[in-house]
């Protein structure tokens, strides 16, 4: 009988080495292969990490920027680069945003281009020889290396693309990326150098909406107030240069590596805005300007050699990232009846019904209020990491390998901001009115006060604002405000413009974190069908923080500075069981324990005492702890492909949460000024004392339909499901108040916890694409479902958040040319135009909306 020959396509190919490293990891992990991100590359890294179960993403003007793994936030995962962890660079320039200001330990991915890959990997259950800082997950981006050829001639590749965005009707989208890789000496050097450059818009138009439940009485049945309706059209684009060089050398006892990548961005963003605020019966317009600069660096040199006894892994690195923001410009104009007064009760209306009652009315709105803001954050580290691996034969049927090694890691991180403010310009500016008078003679005033007539940018339209849905009034001239600024500036009244020493001053701190680890695990593989790795992790990371401290006093704010220092050790034990009882099926089982160390924010030893309130930084808390179950059931065949089952459970203790409480006795915080006998809204962060579970189910089925006639042989399909359940308590605290029958009063500060779902946890994740080879054609439909997102907690439902379902198609393309290896190829993402929405748990209304619209690429990739 003779057989048929059978075609490994492309992206077949690529499935296939995702599914064998997938079973032949004792790590839990979901991977995607060089040959399936360089078929068809997404637009960057974590667009390719978002289609893998049990992943979300975090979009900015529809970019993929952070993601969410099993429903735990960006902050309680890794992101790391050949094993190299990138620093946590996610930075608010919002001085209003204290838990926002001074960032999290997220990272922001969307500076990785999928083109300088050489896979990614999503591990989901680590081992005693990784980094044990991590709930959710780490993301690795493997970098390419040099191919190995037949000879030593180069290979070079340039990739061109042009852009479309709907929704700006925009073409001036670009990406030019170049690489050239070679090997020398044999095949035993190898060089890889790529170089990219980026334009991309970021636009999006934006809905806000605040609701307050004010009935209190009738539990879950009352319905919440609509507070305000905000709506911002932000213009923003992108310009981001990389690049990646990649040396390797292979020597008869091991190899020598170094690893080089740099990233730079620029985004300059402008956000026009107005909001009608209804329990005021105002509008308020307001314009931003704003800039943000995000630089990354990573350096590896890896040595692998061979000694007695022992095979030796050395890595040294080298990470830094700035985050700046040159100096970001608002401008507030108020208008103080918006036409919603004596026409009813309007506090259950929809947004757009009370949006559309409103009546904007340039005329009658006046200047309000000048911000600037600027800030500078730095994060560098220097790790040191040693491995020793023995393997040894004690029989036919029982083999293994020991592993033991250890890190240190030391991190210097700081953050500077300066902000500046002119708040008195609509009760009286005075001097600052005049002055902007004098430099524009033309200037409008209404009764001493700046018109907002006069910045209107009669040149710049909002075109369809969600859709056509909402008409935002009086695009505001940003150049006019940079000008006006420059005048307030020169007038040294207290009225007008003034430097906020207090905003500029107390969020600053610098400090440093110096990490250490020892491991040691061991692999015994008893015959060809048990695996089993037990073993254990000490880690410790001390902070070192120096910040300021606050108090207001008679004329002004008293402060004072410190630094503490403080250590964290843990003993983290580890088991992973991998069982293959049949030749189409394996099961693998594990168990670790982790952490998650506090976000810098919230243990720098700041506090800022003000005359009825208290925002307390909590240096004593504890690391979060995670321990962690996962069991996976695998089945596999040529037809089959791969179809996998994981359920997992994580029970997290110590989680940190912010609190707001209400204290009168100060003496447990003997940092802190005592003796002041009043009531203070007491704002800290607290490790939470009740354990948080969370559990879920993911399904997975990658196949390739060889079996089929062709050109249906061609088709590659992938599927996976996430259904994720969370509970969590968080901390609530109100006052009660007892009036006695002489008329005094008593309060009583009552502390409990209330019970729901982790921020940001989704119920369901779907994701599912099907590919397409046929000659020198290859193409990828793809879906993303994502349904219920938790996105904001609150004891009374009626306040909470969640997302509304989001479904996103996604379409790529490429044709192979008949000429000097010449493709090429398009992409549409977002095909339908979905919307980001967020609603309100108890009315359904929307509580925010983003809308970015469809974008396009099209462009050539030569192979040379």
């Amino acid at each position: 009988v003779e057989g048929e020959t059978v075609v490994i396509t492309a992206q077949a190919s690529g499935q296939n080495e995702a599914i064998n490293q997938q079973l032949s990891s004792i790590q839990i992990k979901n991977v995607v292969s060089m040959a399936r991100i360089q078929e068809l590359p997404d637009a960057n890294a974590a667009e390719s990490v978002g289609r893998l179960p049990g992943v979300s993403i975090i979009r900015e003007g529809g970019e993929g920027s952070k993601v969410v793994i099993r429903g735990l936030s960006p902050q309680y995962n890794q992101i790391t680069i050949d094993g190299v962890q990138l620093p946590g660079n996610v930075v608010s320039n919002d001085p209003n945003q204290q838990g926002s200001l001074v960032g999290d330990r997220a990272t922001n991915l969307s500076m990785i281009s999928s083109s300088m890959l050489g896979g990614i990997e999503v591990i989901k259950s680590i081992t005693p020889d990784m980094d044990a800082a991590v709930l959710g997950g780490v993301v690795n981006f493997g970098l390419r290396k040099a191919f190995m050829s037949n000879g030593d001639s180069p290979a070079f590749e340039l990739l061109t693309q042009s852009g479309y965005n709907n929704l700006k009707d925009s073409y001036g989208d670009y990406k030019f990326v170049g690489s050239y890789e070679q090997r020398f000496f044999d095949q035993s050097f190898g060089v890889f150098l790529q170089v990219s450059t980026e334009k991309r818009n970021l636009s999006a138009n934006e809905l806000g909406v605040s609701y307050q439940l004010t009935d209190k009485t009738h539990g879950d049945a009352g319905i919440p107030d609509i507070n305000s309706v905000n709506l911002n059209d932000k213009s923003s684009s992108r310009n981001r240069d990389g690049a990646t060089l990649v040396l390797d050398y292979e020597h008869k006892g091991g190899s020598i590596g170094m690893m080089n990548f740099v990233s730079s961005s620029d985004t300059k963003s402008i956000y026009r805005g107005e909001s009608i605020i209804n329990t005021a019966n105002d509008i308020v317009f307001s314009a931003t300007d704003a800039e943000n600069k995000l630089n990354i660096l990573s350096n590896l040199i890896s040595i692998k050699q061979e000694i007695p006894y022992f095979h030796v892994d050395l890595k040294l690195s080298h990470t830094y990232s700035e985050s700046r923001n040159p100096e970001d410009l608002t401008f507030t104009f108020w208008q103080n009846e918006a036409g919603l007064a004596n026409i009813g009760d309007l506090t259950k209306l929809p947004p757009k019904q009370l949006f559309d009652l409103a009546k904007p009315n340039a005329a009658t709105a006046d200047m309000a209020d000048i911000r600037t803001s600027k800030n500078f954050s730095q994060d560098r580290a220097l790790t040191a990491a040693v491995d020793f691996q023995n393997d040894f034969v004690i029989s036919n049927y029982l083999t293994g390998k020991i592993k033991f090694g250890g890190m240190f890691q030391y991190r210097k991180r700081s953050y500077d901001v300066n902000s500046g403010r002119g708040s008195q310009l609509y009760s009286g500016g005075g001097n600052v009115v005049t002055a902007i008078v004098k430099a524009f003679p033309s200037m409008i005033t209404n009764g001493g006060r700046i018109s907002f007539l006069n910045f209107i940018n009669d040149s710049y339209s909002y075109g369809e604002f969600l859709g056509g849905d909402y008409q935002i009034a009086y695009p505001m001239d940003v150049n006019l405000m940079h000008d006006v600024l420059a005048v307030a500036r020169t007038v040294s009244s207290l009225e007008g413009y003034q430097v906020d020493k207090h905003g500029s001053r107390i969020y600053d701190y610098h400090g440093s974190e110096t990490k250490s680890a020892a491991y040691a695990m061991a692999t015994f593989k008893i015959g060809d069908k048990i695996t089993v790795l037990p073993g254990a992790r000490f880690q410790d990371l001390t902070t070192d923080y120096f910040a300021y401290r606050g108090e207001q006093v008679p004329g002004g704010v008293q402060y004072t500075d410190t630094t503490v220092t403080k250590p964290n050790g843990y003993f983290l034990p580890m088991l992973h069981l991998r069982y293959e009882p049949l030749p189409w099926l394996q099961l693998h089982f594990a168990y670790t324990n982790t952490l998650n160390y506090p976000d810098y924010n919230a243990i720098i030893p700041r506090y800022d005492v003000a005359a009825s309130s208290i925002a307390y930084n909590n240096y004593n808390l504890k690391p979060a702890e995670s321990e962690n179950f996962d069991f996976v059931v695998s089945f596999y065949s040529n037809e089959i492909g791969l179809l996998t089952f994981n359920g997992f459970k994580k029970t997290i203790k110590n989680l940190i949460f912010a609190s707001q409480t209400y204290v009168t006795d100060l003496s447990p915080y003997p940092d802190l000024p005592q003796g002041k006998q009043q009531l203070f809204e007491f704002n800290t962060f607290i490790n939470n004392p009740i354990p948080i579970d969370i559990y879920g189910l993911e399904s997975d089925w990658q196949t390739h339909f060889w079996y089929l006639p062709e050109p249906f042989s061609g088709m590659v399909f992938n599927i996976n499901y996430t259904h994720i359940f969370s509970e969590a308590s968080y901390p609530r605290s109100e006052i009660q108040i007892t009036y006695n029958d002489d008329g005094t009063f008593e309060r009583t500060v009552l502390d409990t916890f209330y019970t729901t779902r982790m921020l940001n946890q989704p119920n369901d994740i779907l994701n599912l694409s099907l590919g397409f080879d046929y000659a020198g054609f290859s193409g990828r439909l793809s879906m993303i479902y994502q349904d219920n997102i938790f996105k904001r907690p609150d004891f009374w439902m009626q306040n909470r958040v969640n997302s509304d379902t989001y479904v996103r198609w996604d379409l790529s393309m490429k044709q192979d040319l008949p000429w000097f290896g010449i493709q090429i190829f398009l992409n549409l993402n977002n095909l339908t135009g979905e919307d980001d929405i967020d609603i309100n748990q108890k009315n359904k209304y929307t509580a925010y909306q983003e809308r970015y619209g469809m974008t396009g690429d099209l462009g050539l990739r030569i192979k040379l």
